[in-house]
């Protein structure tokens, strides 16, 4: 199985047509449909169902699409460090969205302290991140907790509560009071009165995918059901939802720097505190360029 092999059987994939793959790949239909005859008889399964329409992947080419995809950048990955050796090392780090703010300095001290390393920098939620790191394609990876913690090593940098971000005209009241317009200078972004739950148990609210399931459980265990107006993959866009005013959005505080235009006020609930931690792939020593960078992170 090369790796050639593979693009082809992604490209082919992906645009659902052996024909459309051999334009986008510039070259002709029966050397590309011969390299896949190949690799389905290296592999002895079936990867295409072939139709009319074009073709639609089997369930051994849809176990393959997954797979290739983590060899392909592991491989393109390994080319451009062995590329690069002797000239600079390179450091493969994860950032999730909500991290971004929070581990930025301590990569620009380490980045200061060690002008001959280069960055790979890879996005993606968590749980995605810390499928790469087991796979080999990161060196190290940002995560949040909640999070599984038996198969990696890892480092605290800090714990933060969540938020409530709202439109600063419709600024979520205590309970018991009623809401208010005074205007409010929130470009700046300055953490006004704290909230419970409770305060927004009435209010349509916009989740974080990630954080569903433990805000949801939070709201439960005090015996309250919220109203929840949106469950949301990318929190950046859910900002423009509370922007709209359309609803309250709880988010983790680091992504208060994102919030320009907003009202942000700090949920005070110890349950929904979460934790930012470095990790690394557990059971071996971390290599020296991985030491290096949490030396540097263990001193700020």
């Amino acid at each position: 199985m090369e790796l050639r092999q593979l693009e082809y059987f992604r490209e082919i994939a992906s645009t659902g047509s052996i024909n459309e793959a051999a334009r986008h790949l510039n070259m002709s239909q029966p050397p590309l449909s011969y390299q896949i005859r190949q690799l389905e008889n290296e592999l002895n399964v079936k990867l295409f169902d072939r139709t009319s329409k074009g073709v639609t992947l089997t369930e051994a080419g849809k176990l393959l699409y997954d797979r290739s995809g983590n060899l392909l950048e592991y491989a393109r990955s390994t080319e451009l460090e062995v590329s690069k050796t002797g000239k600079k090392r390179i450091l493969r780090i994860g950032l999730t969205p909500t991290t971004v703010d929070t581990i930025m300095p301590y990569i620009s001290q380490f980045s200061k302290k060690n002008p001959d390393v280069n960055f790979e920098v890879h996005d993606g939620i968590t749980y995605s991140l810390y499928q790469y790191l087991l796979d080999g394609i990161i060196d190290i990876s940002v995560a949040r907790t909640p999070l599984r913690l038996d198969e990696v090593s890892y480092m605290e940098l800090c714990s933060e509560p969540m938020i409530a971000v709202s439109a600063p005209k419709n600024m979520v009241s205590k309970t018991a009071d009623v809401t208010t317009d005074t205007p409010h200078n929130s470009s700046k972004h300055n953490a006004v009165s704290s909230l419970k739950l409770s305060d927004l148990l009435h209010r349509p609210l916009i989740l974080y995918r990630r954080y569903e399931e433990l805000i949801m459980n939070t709201f439960h265990a005090q015996n309250m059901n919220p109203d929840i107006f949106c469950v949301c993959d990318d929190p950046r866009g859910a900002m423009l939802w509370a922007k709209e005013d359309l609803a309250t959005a709880i988010f983790p505080q680091s992504m208060a720097s994102l919030c320009d235009g907003l009202c942000i006020q700090e949920l005070d609930e110890p349950d929904l505190v979460t934790k930012i931690l470095l990790i690394w792939a557990k059971g071996k020593k971390p290599v020296p360029l991985v030491q290096e960078f949490l030396d540097v992170c263990g001193e700020h």
